[in-house]
Parts: C-alpha cells; sequence; structure tokens
C-alpha cells in the first residue's frame, strides 16, 4: 500500500488533510474524492444483489469479500448515490470497509478514505470515519474498520441496532432449530400460528410502547423487539428443559383482574397525560397505540396457550393464562415507568 502521505503530496492534497484534523470534513472530502477508483476492481454483481449481506454473511462473521466488492460497485453504479436507497450498508459504505480492512483486495486507506465521503452521513461520522482511516494508515490502530465504529447520530445508531439484531436473530434461528429437532407436526402447526401471533404483538409493542421522539428512535425500538424475542426462546428454553410456571390454574381470575386494572390505569394515565398538540407526558406512547398492542397481545395469549396445550399437555391451560398475564401486567405497568 501506498503511504497515505506520498500519496496525498502527488494529488496535491496534504493541506486539505490536513484541515480535516482541524474540524472541516467537507473540505477534505472536497480533495478526497479526486482519488481515482480503480476501474479494474468492478466485477460482475447479479442484479439485486446486497453488498451488504455478502459483506457481513448472515452470522456477520464475514461473508464473501470479492462478491462483496463486486456487488458494492454495481450498486454504487446502478443507484446513481452513494448509498443505494434502502441499504445504508451498501454501495460506498462497504468499499470503505472493504478497502480500509484489504478484504478481498488491496488495502487502499486513500480510497477507503473517498469511499467514506462518498458514503457521508452527520459530519461528527464523517470526521470520525477519516480520523479512525488515518489512525489506521498511522499504524495506530489495527482494530477492522466499520461503519458501525464512529456513529454519532440518531439515524445510524438505529441501523446498527439493526443490523446487530440481524445476526442475534441468526443465532437465536439456529437454537430454534436445535429446540424443536422432536416437535411432531401438530406441535410444530401449533408453533407457527404462536410465531404469526408473536409477530403482530411484538411489532407493535416496540412500536406503539415506546416513546419514538427521539432521534434514537430505531434503536430503542430494535431493542425492545430484541427483549422480546429473547424472552420467547429463553421461556421455551426452559419449559423444553422440564420447568414449567409457578402459577397454577385458579391463579388465572386474580391474575386477569390485576391485568384488567392495570390496563385500565395505564390508559386512564395516558389519556390525561396526552396533549392537545405536541407529544404527551410519555412522549410518544399513547393510550390507542397501548389499545392495540392489548389486542395483538391477547392473540399472542391464546397461540401460547393453544401450543403449550400441543407441547407440554401436563400443564392446565390457565396456568399459562395466568403466567403471561401477570408478564403482561408488569410489561404494561413499565409502559409509564411504575416498577414491576
Amino acid at each position: 500500500m501506498r503511504g497515505v502521505r506520498s500519496l496525498l503530496l502527488s494529488l496535491g492534497l496534504l493541506p486539505c488533510a490536513l484541515a480535516a484534523a482541524a474540524g472541516d470534513p467537507d473540505a477534505v472530502c472536497r480533495d478526497w474524492l479526486r482519488v481515482p477508483v480503480p476501474a479494474a476492481d468492478a466485477g460482475a454483481a447479479p442484479a439485486g444483489c446486497d453488498a451488504g449481506v455478502l459483506y457481513y454473511g448472515t452470522d456477520g462473521r464475514g461473508g464473501d469479500p470479492v462478491a462483496a466488492r463486486h456487488c458494492a460497485y454495481r450498486e454504487r453504479a446502478e443507484d446513481g448515490r452513494p448509498v443505494p436507497e434502502g441499504k445504508v450498508f451498501g454501495g460506498s459504505g462497504v468499499l470503505a470497509m472493504l478497502y480500509a480492512n484489504g478484504r478481498g483486495v488491496e488495502r487502499d486507506i486513500p480510497l477507503a478514505s473517498r469511499f467514506a465521503c462518498e458514503h457521508g452521513g452527520a459530519p461528527a461520522e464523517v470526521r470520525g470515519r477519516l480520523d479512525h482511516l488515518q489512525r489506521i494508515a498511522d499504524g495506530r490502530d489495527d482494530a477492522p474498520f466499520d461503519l458501525c465504529d464512529d456513529i454519532t447520530s440518531g439515524m445510524m445508531s438505529g441501523m446498527c441496532a439493526g443490523l446487530e439484531a440481524r445476526f442475534a436473530r441468526h443465532a437465536r434461528d439456529l437454537r430454534w432449530q436445535a429446540l424443536q429437532a422432536d416437535w411432531t407436526p401438530a406441535q410444530r402447526e401449533a408453533w407457527s400460528a404462536l410465531e404469526s401471533a408473536a409477530e403482530g404483538y411484538f411489532r407493535q409493542a416496540s412500536q406503539e410502547e415506546q416513546d419514538m421522539s427521539g432521534t434514537a428512535r430505531g434503536m430503542f425500538a430494535v431493542g425492545a423487539r430484541e427483549e422480546l424475542e429473547i424472552a420467547l426462546l429463553e421461556d421455551v428454553g426452559r419449559f423444553e428443559r422440564g420447568e414449567r410456571p409457578r402459577q397454577a390454574a385458579g391463579d388465572f381470575a386474580a391474575a386477569d383482574r390485576a391485568l384488567n386494572a392495570a390496563y385500565r390505569e395505564v390508559l386512564g394515565r395516558l389519556r390525561a397525560g396526552a396533549r392537545t398538540h405536541g407529544l404527551g407526558d410519555y412522549g410518544t406512547v399513547s393510550a390507542d397505540g397501548v389499545r392495540d398492542v392489548q389486542r395483538e397481545w391477547l392473540r399472542y395469549r391464546e397461540a401460547w396457550v393453544d401450543f403449550a396445550a400441543a407441547r407440554w399437555p401436563d400443564t392446565a391451560a390457565d396456568a399459562w393464562r395466568a403466567w403471561l398475564s401477570e408478564s403482561r401486567t408488569a410489561a404494561l405497568r413499565a409502559v409509564v415507568g411504575d416498577p414491576q
């Protein structure tokens, strides 16, 4: 790899590179964009390819860097924008990582800097990435370069959280496959219905029972959904190991009354805290939103009971309902900040 200083001097960019250190990323990016792009590095890639998936792989441990490079160049050329629409981890962003890390191509920090500038982002993120690349070039940082390393914006926080969630979901899928190895067709059918109900409940709860007013709302929504998905996996795992809810069938009536009381109280507090204009006392969380979540949860509860009856028939349906109702009561109270 040519030295960064030597290349900057040959291109007449050193003064502008020094401007970056003074906090002027726009000035240095204008000049980094003059770094030549090697046409020979752009190989054939199929239409509709996804450079981000090819770069990271399904598990986040690395995919096919050569195919990722070819695809990223195609995305960059086809879309007409550095970041393909709907693909934060694509196009120039993937090229920046490939050249910075020398994956499937010779490491080229100046070219990585060009693509980091093309990718863009919040000004502080661009500055952070360029500084990060300079540290790599100077031998002061030997960790792999990633677009999520230097994030400062709520938007990218959400995108990076979503990326991590995708990798975590892959790991959970492997655990689900192992858990389901001996399930009967009837049990798998009941599980499919529970999965469908869980999708509706988890999606609604992660959006409607989280304050989505801040720039990091995407990250919060992803985190909320992750918690629900992890809890479902952990619960099924422990029941597969022989554990059962501590609640008995006779506990359901009281649990249901407590749930209904909490539901009414939470809706009342949300309505009282609503404002004619702007956010309410609980941000974007509203009584209507919680009502919609509750409807999805009721379908989820009954799908859980049907699955449990198919897989663990030794426990009464109302025992499962009592357990689920107590969990939902705690979740409702958490919406308005009550201790669980």
